[in-house]
């Protein structure tokens, strides 16, 4: 005979409780609501709405050490697109992932109630979102009724005001994570690097490529595209070849990264190596096994990318290349170098493309690559 089902033991207050499924807990050792020693009450529901390019929002995982400094023993809810959910797979600091596609979304918004919103953009669509959850206090920025974007603070104007204006943009001395930071009202002094966790299983197939191609320490990774969105930021095939031409006659090993679009120009660079060995990746990973294979690499060469940032959350050195976009927002957490191609007065345009010639990556010199990828092994 079944016994009746008690509602009133199970414990939704709890950090671990979900639900759709069985929580972790009751997942490894079989515990009950009822009789866990593993019961976590939630001291208040705080929800970060961040949508953006993936490699965006990769970066403001930066911020989840200070968000959790600030409020202790928050349940971190993070709204994000489609795109960016698997990022938080095995992130430790997040415990809830909603994105714009999932099933009930639009109506959760709106029944759900959060202590604390952080919105750090502003974006109508993402500010639109921040605006329509039910919460007690909102910081970061918002959407009126006219639709317009409303800073929540002094810092979001500032924030705000950087980028719809050239000037301030290129004039700013200080980094995404300082400036972000206090647009959402924590101390830059917590923020640390992006998260990303890459699985047993990822770790160990990035290790298996890299024995099957003949891949030794210390390998130099190049991360060979850029996105579409900027033309300029990605570094120009003929530099590659030479970069990679270098790095061979060195004797060192080089594993190409990037993603499908980039399948093309690894078949073309191979052969810069002479025979030495030179190795693609594939270009077709996930989020976590893209993280291992970079975590191989003693350094990691790219431009202003998702691949950067990956670089920062599984601390790998980095020579970052920079040109359209700009070079003093980016933080390497000290462990790499900037190459900023020097005569030009137009870096930090954020120009999808122009006519410069030569343009700003042309003027990124494969030596001058070359000498940061020593000084970064020593």
């Amino acid at each position: 005979m079944s016994t009746m089902f008690d509602y009133r033991e199970l414990k939704p207050d709890c950090r671990h409780f979900r639900w759709e499924r069985p929580c972790a807990p009751h997942k490894a050792s079989g515990v009950t609501c009822g009789s866990c020693a593993h019961h976590d009450p939630v001291a208040l529901r705080l929800a970060v709405v961040k949508l953006a390019a993936v490699g965006d929002v990769l970066r403001t995982t930066s911020m989840l050490p200070a968000i959790h400094a600030r409020y202790p023993g928050a349940r971190v809810t993070w709204i994000t697109s489609p795109a960016a959910a698997d990022l938080f797979r095995r992130n430790p600091l997040v415990d809830e992932v909603w994105t714009t596609a999932d099933a009930g979304f639009a109506q959760r918004t709106r029944v759900q109630q959060f202590d604390v919103v952080l919105c750090p953009d502003a974006d109508p669509a993402t500010a639109a979102i921040a605006a329509d959850l039910r919460a007690e206090a909102r910081v970061g920025y918002t959407l009126d009724s006219r639709g317009y974007v409303v800073p929540l603070g002094a810092a979001a104007e500032a924030w705000l005001r950087m980028g719809i204006d050239d000037r301030l943009k290129k004039d700013n001395r200080e980094t995404y994570q300082a400036l972000v930071a206090r647009v959402l009202e924590l101390d830059p002094a917590q923020v640390r690097e992006p998260i990303l966790e890459p699985s047993p299983d990822d770790v160990a197939a990035a290790r298996e490529l890299c024995e099957r191609f003949g891949l030794v320490a210390p390998i130099v990774g190049i991360n060979t595209g850029a996105g579409g969105r900027w033309q300029r930021k990605r570094w120009t095939s003929a530099h590659q070849r030479e970069f990679v031409a270098g790095l061979a006659r060195r004797g060192l090993s080089v594993l190409l990264l990037g993603g499908p679009e980039e399948a093309g120009s690894h078949d073309a660079l191979i052969p810069a190596g002479g025979g030495a060995v030179v190795a693609s990746a594939g270009t077709d990973h996930s989020y976590g096994r893209f993280a291992a294979l970079v975590e191989r690499c003693a350094v990691l060469v790219t431009g202003d990318t998702m691949a950067l940032h990956v670089a920062c959350a599984r601390r790998v050195p980095v020579v970052a290349l920079f040109g359209p976009t700009s070079a003093t927002e980016i933080e390497l957490y000290g462990r790499g170098e900037k190459i900023v191609p020097s005569g030009l007065d137009c870096l930090g345009c954020y120009l999808p493309t122009c006519a410069v010639a030569p343009h700003c990556q042309e003027r990124i010199q494969p030596h001058d690559v070359t000498a940061a990828v020593e000084r970064l092994l020593g």
